[in-house]
């Protein structure tokens, strides 16, 4: 149990600490997977006072002590919040809520069905993969360029055995063809490029509003320079993996070009159904056709398997390769060169890709809006609205028509940065769903650890 002397900031960052995915990256907030908790413990009631998404749809100019206060409080609120709807609002994140309320709502009384809290506990690890699958090699220097090639291995099992189960890794080799780091494509590498990506904009919106040539030319470049170091941390790949791909099919030199390219596909791959891996996977040869791949080599038994299992990471990184190289050469034509590619294996956007994405989610709907778990019902509605809002945009998402709860401050106050008539979520009893959600989490904990 937790500490009853503990305020609530600090009782969620204990009980989270464990199965939180983005610790290494997201050290000043977080999206709690297990509560839906969106928290920016940095903040405090007066770090964000009278600021709101809308600000982010001003023009009017500012100088540079305002442009820090508002990029301190909206950046990290935009990358969180998007976070938030990668992971409730996505079909990935109906998924995502409905593996929580099986697990949470599991028949105490008949241990024959116990295994649904094993799964989620085994979903929950899978989201980012364990540090082990992560190879960083020391002595070679890591300055760019950097250089990539796709290789594929194998997760280990409970017993320590190699499993059935690919994972799909990129190794990345200085300009010398020398090992800097092996780094996995995980489901987390789809999230943060798409938080990462929405942060970025925010940022580069606020930075053209200061006022003095001078001081924006600065804060431009320290931008960039962030961007750049962030990119290019070899400790940190496996978040950035995504952002990597897209600039080499591409050759994309500018890092907000690439992360929002790279968000479109991360996108378009969570609000996938189960049939367009299907689409993909029977029609997988015109991919391993361009890649240069064979049926029987051990890269191209890894993506077949990756689709079989609906791997995210996967499927992003079919979809990056099979696009055509000048893509990102027009960037009101990226989208529609992505449907394109989507019509390459069988998948028709409307037809298929959309009308698959709700059939799917309205499947997962009709299970979760019984639960008991009044958390769970509240963020699949809310979450069910913004899907049928976003899943026809083609990778295109509009925070400020999304429905998003209150987040929690460091000093354990609530702030609404979305107070506005049409967000569901406004009234969002934050507290009351944190321990809710808790009970749940710890019973699957309980379970979890247990299974030896």
């Amino acid at each position: 149990m937790v500490e009853q002397n503990l305020s609530l900031a600090e009782k969620v960052k204990k009980t989270s600490a464990r199965w939180n995915p983005l610790r290494k990256v997201d050290t000043l907030g977080q999206f709690d997977f297990n509560t839906c908790i969106v928290m920016l413990d940095s903040l405090e009631t007066k770090s964000v006072k009278d600021i709101t998404l809308a600000d982010l749809k001003s023009e009017e100019k500012f100088d540079v002590v305002t442009y820090s206060r508002l990029t301190k409080a909206l950046a990290l609120a935009v990358h969180e919040y998007t976070h938030f709807v990668d992971s409730t609002s996505t079909l990935w994140g109906l998924r995502h809520l409905r593996m929580l309320h099986r697990s949470f709502t599991c028949d105490m009384t008949d241990e024959s069905k116990f295994h649904v809290m094993r799964t989620c506990y085994t979903h929950l690890k899978r989201i980012k993969l364990p540090d082990y699958y992560t190879t960083v090699t020391k002595e070679f220097d890591t300055a760019r360029p950097w250089q990539w090639k796709a290789t594929s291995g194998r997760e280990f099992r409970y017993d320590g055995k190699p499993g059935e189960r690919p994972i799909f890794f990129v190794r990345f080799f200085n300009e010398n063809w020398e090992p800097i780091v092996r780094s996995p494509i995980s489901t987390v590498s789809l999230l943060e490029t798409s938080a990462m990506a929405a942060e970025l904009r925010a940022t580069a919106s606020l930075i053209r509003r200061i006022q003095d040539d001078g001081e924006r030319a600065v804060q431009t470049k320290i931008f960039e320079n962030e961007t750049m170091a962030y990119l290019y941390n070899e400790n940190l790949t496996e978040y950035s993996v995504c952002a990597h791909l897209v600039a080499n099919r591409f050759n994309a030199s500018e890092a907000s070009l690439t992360f929002w390219a790279s968000a479109i596909i991360a996108r378009v791959v969570l609000n996938s159904s189960q049939d367009v891996y299907k689409a993909v996977l029977k029609n997988i040869k015109i991919f391993f056709d361009i890649v240069g791949l064979r049926n029987g080599q051990p890269e191209a038994k890894a993506i077949r398997r990756g689709l079989e299992n609906c791997d995210p990471g996967v499927l992003f990184y079919v979809l990056c390769l099979r696009m055509d190289r000048n893509a990102l050469d027009s960037v009101a034509d990226f989208a529609m060169t992505l449907v394109a590619t989507l019509m390459r294996f069988g998948v028709h956007y409307n037809k298929d890709y959309v009308t698959t994405a709700l059939a799917e989610a309205e499947n997962i709907m009709e299970e979760v809006r019984s639960s008991r778990f009044k958390t769970i019902v509240d963020m699949a509605a809310a979450g069910f609205e913004n899907l049928i809002n976003t899943v026809s945009q083609y990778g295109m998402m509009d925070l400020h028509k999304m429905n998003l709860p209150p987040v929690l401050l460091g000093d354990s106050t609530l702030h609404n940065f979305h107070d506005v008539e049409h967000n569901c979520l406004n009234n969002f009893n934050v507290e009351d769903s944190y321990f809710e959600m808790l009970d749940g989490q710890l019973q699957m904990e309980s379970f979890g650890d247990a299974c030896i």
